[in-house]
């Protein structure tokens, strides 16, 4: 009898499912571009899938409301399992996987690039003597939660906001390089103090003099020469803020002096501070404020 022939998946394109799952996702963040972590949403009828290779980090999350019994085959092993909603998978890239479920199942796939682990924490470990093992069904909280974040900030009208998914990417890699990996990560350095006064102001300047882009977490680190989970972790240290929730307020403390000082139109306004659609301006500055930009406006102009 022939072997089965292993089919090699690469999420870096667009229609890799159709190689393993009868339907394509019902939502994906392939056109958003996010930087070496892909997001899909899958409604999937009771299948097996042929034997495959990815070429990237799998976690899947599940959303199916009742237990759902399913057969895995790992790299040659057979598992049966009982996987409820929430319970997340860990596949680890080149792994040999196949596996069959008999109801119609609804979960979420990150998939994730080597390069978001060699990126997030060169600066903590020795990445040449750590791996991502693999992990059965079984709860796990922050990974469920990112997931879903994830899932909401796709559904979001921006496609989410960059720096905030790359931070949750971020976060991520570490929780998988912590509790998932052959070895625990070894911290080299350490830094209470936060960052140092050059290296804060040069963060504060870079944020103020780029605010009308869609700043990434990453392209902040590198302004100041450090690893993204380094600059993440003792930016929040030295200004009780995280990256994402500092350049809001810069964000919305312009659009107040844009709002206050110009006749400058809402929808100019946005653009200038680097929302990605009106209503995505409207809802943060609605969130920080308790009103609109239309109604602050007019209480600031009276």
């Amino acid at each position: 009898m022939p072997t089965e022939e292993i089919i090699s998946i690469d999420f870096a394109q667009e229609d890799v499912y159709t190689q393993i799952l009868p339907r394509s996702p019902l939502m994906s963040s392939y056109h958003a571009k996010w930087d070496h972590i892909r997001l899909d949403y899958h409604q999937q009828p009771a299948y097996e899938t042929p034997e495959h290779s990815p070429q990237q980090h799998v976690i899947s999350i599940s959303l199916t409301k009742q237990p759902i019994n399913v057969q895995r085959v790992l790299n040659g092993q057979v598992y049966d399992e009982c996987i409820k909603y929430g319970d997340i998978v860990v596949i680890p890239a080149s792994s040999y996987h196949k596996l069959s479920w008999e109801i119609e199942a609804e979960f979420l796939v990150l998939s994730l690039e080597k390069a978001l682990f060699d990126r997030a924490g060169y600066d903590l470990i020795d990445m040449q003597f750590i791996d991502i093992i693999p992990h059965l069904a079984d709860s796990d909280p922050l990974i469920q939660q990112i997931g879903l974040a994830l899932q909401s900030e796709l559904e979001s009208d921006g496609m989410g906001c960059r720096v905030y998914i790359e931070s949750l990417a971020t976060t991520l890699s570490i929780h998988l390089l912590k509790n998932y990996s052959v070895s625990s990560p070894k911290v080299t350095r350490q830094h209470p103090e936060g960052l140092s006064r050059l290296k804060l102001r040069q963060a504060i300047e870079y944020i103020n003099q780029n605010l009308e882009k869609d700043l990434g977490l990453a392209e902040m680190a590198t302004a100041v020469g450090m690893s993204m989970y380094h600059f993440s972790r003792m930016f929040k240290q030295s200004t009780g803020f995280s990256p994402h929730q500092y350049v809001m307020n810069c964000r919305i403390e312009r659009a107040k002096r844009l709002l206050s000082k110009t006749e400058q139109a809402i929808h100019q306004i946005y653009q200038q501070v680097g929302f990605q659609s009106q209503s995505h301006f409207t809802n943060v500055f609605r969130k920080f404020l308790g009103t609109t930009p239309l109604a602050y406006r007019k209480q600031v102009k009276i």
